[in-house]
């Protein structure tokens, strides 16, 4: 899934009780915000951060993956769930601060719902109800997303808002975890947002989980760039017949014409991602068209 090296440091295991959390969690980093040491109740602890942006000095009981390069949110999340030794990860930011109560109950509702990722209710650092839910909508020739609000548990997310969530370790993987060569992080949630709901997995709010900015936070920057084409050929271009996924040979020459880049650029990018598509064509349970029809539908409607 990544092909990064890092540097494992610290990490002691923490004294385990009835009370501790039995999952990994995984701290991302950005600014100079100290880790929150009220979120030490988990089993695991990794941080991630690179040998060219250190902000931090160890903390006790946290073991801290540390990368040869700076790699983009996606990447990282890939390697901190593959080092993960818990089946389910919360991921967080190291501007945030979990406020919930982490039951037998509500531990139990999160690893028996059978979705990929459990989305959180965020709150802005004043507590404020942020609209959080990517709601897909057609726009012209392509998808444009609308943030929503919500609080009934189960309504389902395109993707993880700014990458929160707590995520099947198993389900994860099998689905390829989050784009590497994508680094714009909106069209990299986009397109694990699309493929997980393309192969059949889900992503739903639960109203328990809520999580806190500690700072003000950046709207994603949704430039049509490298990663939306990526993103379009692996998503939004697919054809589906007879229970295969393919992409059709004739899109090729509107792609050469509306990619902007030169037709030997284009063209490579067009096979490539027919040639991904060829390897996961069963994997596919509908097209993104298809996806971006039903979102609102009842499931009686469908």
């Amino acid at each position: 899934m990544s092909s990064t090296s890092y540097t494992i440091i610290g990490g002691e295991k923490p004294n385990i009780t009835p009370h501790t959390i039995p999952w990994t969690l995984l701290v991302l980093n950005r600014g100079r915000t100290a880790l929150q040491t009220s979120q030490m109740g988990f089993a695991e602890i990794i941080s991630i951060e690179s040998s060219s942006l250190r902000r931090h000095e160890a903390v006790p009981h946290v073991k801290t993956l540390i990368t040869d390069t700076a790699v983009n949110p996606g990447e990282q999340i890939n390697i901190g769930i593959s080092a993960a030794s818990y089946p389910f990860v919360a991921v967080i930011w190291n501007d945030m601060q979990l406020k919930t109560l982490f039951s037998p109950q509500f531990i139990s509702e999160v690893e028996d719902s059978g979705v990929v990722c459990s989305v959180p209710m965020l709150y802005s650092r004043h507590g404020d109800l942020i609209p959080s839910i990517p709601t897909p909508a057609s726009s012209m020739r392509t998808v444009k997303t609308i943030p929503m609000t919500a609080i009934e548990t189960g309504t389902r997310a395109l993707y993880p808002f700014d990458y929160a969530g707590i995520y099947n370790k198993k389900l994860f993987l099998h689905a390829g975890g989050y784009d590497n060569d994508i680094n714009s992080s909106f069209w990299q949630k986009m397109d694990f947002g699309f493929r997980n709901w393309l192969w059949g997995e889900k992503i739903v709010l639960n109203a328990s989980l809520r999580i806190y900015y500690t700072c003000d936070f950046q709207q994603d920057d949704q430039t049509i760039d490298q990663g939306y084409r990526r993103f379009y050929l692996h998503n939004l271009a697919v054809r589906i017949k007879d229970n295969l996924a393919y992409l059709p040979k004739t899109g090729v020459f509107s792609y050469i014409f509306r990619s902007g880049e030169g037709p030997m650029v284009a063209l490579s990018e067009y096979k490539e991602a027919a040639s991904w598509i060829d390897q996961n064509s069963t994997r596919f349970m509908q097209s993104g068209r298809t996806l971006v029809e039903r979102w609102n539908q009842r499931p009686e409607e469908q």
